[in-house]
């Protein structure tokens, strides 16, 4: 194209025009007028502004790269490095656990380097807006773009022609193919040069022409492709699917011509960046994969662990160095090389020290293993337990406990003083051991027998008060287990009863009994000292035996043998006032039988009776009964301390046995020699007994109402209900002794019992009622009334609440303390004496239920007329009076079943009497039964059945 102005004008007033356009406000360009009119010299100048030379080259085309089917983008998770994986571990908490260094390597390896082309692109990506190098080779299809500047700017988008030649108006034909781009630009400017004097050139290259290529050999997708002109040989390979794992990516070939112009490693380009053999590819270039060459897998602590191809590394540190090195952790002393002889025989190098790497050579098929360092931790001292920072500390000559904890802040609230732990380790034979020290004594004298000396690899175990202390101790308790032999006890003792941390620890040899307990605590408050017991076990048979122990001797000698050093497997109980001891043991005892044979009776006797803890013990060595009594506990406040029962079982001929019962004196012996001194056999059976006429405790019984002073009064065993009312006082003038009421609760708890058995049996009860025979039955008791429906409202009702009245006669009991009449008293009794009553009351199925006056001149009908009378439905027949004392008596003649020809006795009443009016169950309608039924069910309760007959129920 070429264009020219016909206003000739220059190109600093062009600038000066169009940056004074681009200046103006956009709300004045969108309201003046006259901005939206160009005149012909504008339009002249703006196609000259377009024609300069902006300094770019335009956008390079992308031919897209015939391959028939691309790989789709995989995105690899981002996974760990080798150090990193290190690294992490070596971040863990600092312990003193050794792992096993096991010869395991990655269990897989991939190739290096084919991983560049695992993604394929689907376009000629890498070329996209990146300057032409000057070294480009022209050929036919490249647009030139000429600018050229001088009395007229004009611009030309030339293509050059498959001869190679590139036309330009007015100037002519220049042949440019095969030249560089750097060539054909200078050959382009002096030719203008020459033909046009004065003017300037500016050239670029705008679309590039396109090259076919053949891929063959080891490459993933062989065939011919075309690519853009300014492909290289790695992005050519790249987009077109990259080499198989057969190919070699040491030795990638182009030919030319037929000859070989290039030879790529592109090992260079991925480990060192050097990408000097990565060269341009032109029209009709062959790539050739040969196959893959000697290949040698390193696998462990180095930074890429992979398969590696072969070219001129002959040594081990060769390798090692394309896998960037070794890491940290790699032992190279203990690698080696898995080799494959010449006669097909598998063998192992040693690579040995770190300087044969240099001189150990490789072979085609070498696998090296580079294993990890031993995960150990040397000259380091662990603090755990109850502090503020545990952790490893730098062992030094001399360290004490006092040098790693240098101040009490380093330790948490609650830390127990008394006792602290290091776990050691014996450097030459590799076992586990304890020391127990005191911890406040090493703080406050440093240098102190307390403040041990300290060794590599030893661990401080810092326990607090209050938490239990089994998990601290259990690791160092597994390992001394683990490095036992089976026919060894572990190093370990137990601690179990009254003591504040009961458990398992590890064993310090050549300790006694008093030191070892501050394991656990210590002594607790409370601790009995008269009796504990050690368990310990035969490291031959297994078998267990029982030693009785004084910690008061113990404390009082303790070089003595209540003081003993304690063995593995020893097991101590410590007991206290509230400790079930026979509980306790039971395990061991039953452990004691299992183990005793033909022949043997078990060392075991039994404790009943009046002691603080009953039940089975095992025979100590010299023990008495006297010493039986004591693992009991003792005797109690109940126990007869003269005498006691001792039953004895002897074995005949190891076949038949016999049993004597033997009265032992607990005072001192007697006529016989039978007392508390005497050894204890196995089987023996000590009961102690109870004293007589013992009141285990004290019998209260309250008096209330009309008495001189009332109150609670304790009594003993036999006091009756006279002598209690005598120590009141006796009655007042205004006690009415006939409405006296006597509470017992053993009497309430029968009652009680009684009226909840009738409350269950109503449901019979009620399915009696329904079947009994009856005038007009059917009519008055429908049949739609289920049993169901009944069952459901009764279990609804509250349950009647028993009193436990008993029915006495105070005044001859009292009065004239009729032994008859008189009673013996229970705790818990009460007598409430009244004043007295001149009401009778009358309830039920009376027209006025209402109380009266009493008068001696009435009978009990006299009451029920003066309520109103009974009602149509009221069982007359069934009418009874509860007296003012609790008697209950029924109008119902006893000499006659109260038939039409019988007659109903009108009683005499007392003051405070109550007279119940009940109603007939067979005279009740339907409707007044759907009413009524829960009143009926309650009287039916209290009525029919009566007090007297709860009471002999």
């Amino acid at each position: 194209m070429h264009t020219t102005s016909h206003y000739p004008v220059s190109r600093g007033l062009c600038w000066l025009l169009l940056l004074t356009f681009a200046l103006l406000p956009a709300k004045v360009a969108a309201n003046d007028p006259r901005i939206g009119v160009l005149w012909p010299e504008d339009v002249q100048r703006q196609n000259a502004v377009k024609a300069a030379s902006q300094g770019l080259d335009e956008p390079l085309a992308e031919p897209a790269v015939a391959i028939n089917q691309p790989n789709p983008l995989t995105l690899l998770p981002d996974m760990p490095s080798e150090l990193e994986k290190a690294v992490s571990e070596t971040l863990e908490p600092i312990t003193l656990e050794e792992q096993i260094q096991q010869q395991v390597v990655q269990s897989e390896l991939s190739q290096f380097g084919y991983d560049i082309f695992a993604v394929t692109p689907t376009t000629f990506a890498p070329v996209e807006g990146i300057p032409v190098p000057p070294d480009y080779i022209i050929g036919p299809g490249d647009t030139f773009v000429l600018q050229i500047y001088g009395p007229s700017d004009v611009e030309y988008r030339l293509v050059v022609t498959r001869e190679g030649r590139l036309l330009i108006p007015e100037i002519g034909d220049i042949q440019v193919a095969g030249l560089t781009f750097e060539e054909a630009k200078l050959t382009l400017q002096q030719t203008i040069t020459k033909m046009r004097i004065g003017v300037k050139t500016v050239i670029t290259l705008a679309d590039l022409h396109t090259i076919q290529i053949l891929m063959v050999g080891d490459v993933s997708r062989p065939g011919m492709y075309t690519v853009s002109g300014l492909s290289s040989l790695l992005n050519t390979l790249i987009t077109t699917g990259g080499v198989k794992r057969t190919g070699s990516l040491r030795d990638i070939q182009v030919r030319r011509h037929n000859q070989v112009v290039a030879r790529m490693d592109i090992y260079n380009v991925l480990l060192r960046g050097m990408d000097e053999d990565n060269i341009y590819l032109r029209q009709g270039d062959v790539i050739f994969v040969p196959p893959i060459g000697p290949t040698v897998s390193i696998a462990g602590e180095v930074h890429r662990p992979a398969i590696y191809e072969l070219k001129a590394e002959q040594t081990v540190a060769d390798i090692v160095a394309l896998t960037g090195g070794l890491l940290p952790t790699a032992d190279i002393a203990k690698s080696h090389i898995e080799r494959i002889t010449a006669d097909a025989q598998r063998t192992l190098l040693t690579i040995g020290k770190q300087d044969a790497m240099a001189t150990l050579p490789v072979r085609n098929g070498d696998v090296v293993r580079v294993f990890p360092a031993l995960k150990r931790m040397a000259d380091v001292v662990v603090l755990s337990g109850h502090v503020m920072h545990p952790g490893g500390y730098q062992w030094r000559p001399g360290m004490r406990v006092s040098s790693v904890i240098n101040n009490v802040s380093m330790l948490r609230h609650s830390t127990d003083f008394t006792v602290a732990m290091i776990q050691r380790e014996d450097r030459k034979t590799k076992r586990i051991s304890v020391r127990y020290f005191a911890l406040g004594d090493a703080l406050s004298k440093p240098g102190s027998q307390q403040d041990m000396p300290l060794e590599p690899r030893d661990q401080l175990v810092i326990f607090d008060t209050q938490s239990a202390r089994q998990k601290l101790v259990q690791p160092t308790l597994t390992k001394i287990t683990r490095q036992q032999s089976g026919s060894q006890l572990a190093s370990t003792f137990e601690l179990k009863g009254h003591i504040d941390h009961p458990g398992t620890y590890p064993l310090e040899h050549d300790k006694r009994l008093l030191d070892l307990v501050k394991a656990g605590g210590g002594l607790r408050p409370g601790t009995d000292m008269q009796y504990s017991l050690l368990v310990r076990t035969d490291p031959v048979s297994k078998h267990i035996g029982f030693i009785r122990l004084n910690l008061q001797k113990a404390q009082a000698d303790e070089q003595g043998d209540h003081n003993p050093l304690l063995q593995p497997g020893d097991k101590l109980y410590l007991f206290g006032s509230q400790t079930n001891r026979a509980a306790l043991i039971a395990d061991d005892v039953a452990q004691l039988r299992a183990q005793t044979r033909y022949g043997e009776l078990s060392p075991v006797v039994t404790l009943s009776g009046e002691v603080v803890h009953a039940g089975v013990y095992p025979v100590t060595p010299g023990m008495r009964l006297k010493d039986l009594i004591a693992a009991g506990g003792g005797m109690t406040e109940r126990a007869f301390g003269e005498f006691a029962t001792l039953s004895r079982q002897a074995l005949l001929a190891s076949q038949q046995t016999t049993t004597d019962t033997l009265n032992i004196s607990l005072a001192g012996p007697d006529q016989y020699g039978l007392d508390s001194n005497m050894i204890v056999h196995p089987y023996d059976h000590l009961t102690l007994r109870v004293k007589p006429d013992w009141v285990s405790q004290p019998k209260l019984v309250r008096i209330e109402g009309e008495v001189a002073y009332p109150g609670e009064y304790r009594v003993g065993k036999y006091d009756t209900l006279c002598s209690v009312v005598q120590r009141a006082g006796g009655f007042t003038e205004h006690a009415y002794l006939f409405g006296a009421v006597f509470l017992r609760d053993s009497v309430k708890q029968k009652e009680q019992q009684a009226l909840d058995k009738l409350f269950e049996q109503l449901d019979d009860l009620l399915v009696d009622v329904h079947l009994s025979p009856g005038y007009q039955k059917d009519q008055k008791l429908p049949v739609n009334k289920g049993a169901t429906d009944i069952l459901k409202v009764m279990q609804g009702l509250d349950r009647p609440q028993a009193v436990g009245r008993m029915v006495i006669d105070l005044e001859s009991a009292v009065s004239r303390c009729d032994e008859r009449h008189d009673i013996v008293l229970e705790n818990g009794d009460r007598l409430i004496v009244p004043t007295l009553q001149d009401e009778v009351s009358v309830v039920g199925q009376v027209y006025q239920p209402s109380s009266h006056h009493f008068r001696s001149d009435r009978a009990a009908f006299d009451y029920v007329n003066l309520s109103g009378g009974t009602k149509q439905f009221a069982a007359i027949e069934h009418i009874y009076i509860v007296q003012a004392n609790g008697e209950v008596m029924s109008v119902r003649s006893s000499q006659s079943s109260w038939t039409w020809l019988g007659k109903p006795k009108n009683l005499t009443v007392t003051p405070g009497a109550t007279i119940y009016v009940p109603l007939d169950v067979d005279r009740i309608n339907g409707r007044e039964f759907s009413e009524s039924w829960a009143e009926l069910i309650y009287k039916m309760a209290i009525s029919a059945a009566g007090l007297k007959f709860i009471l002999n129920d």
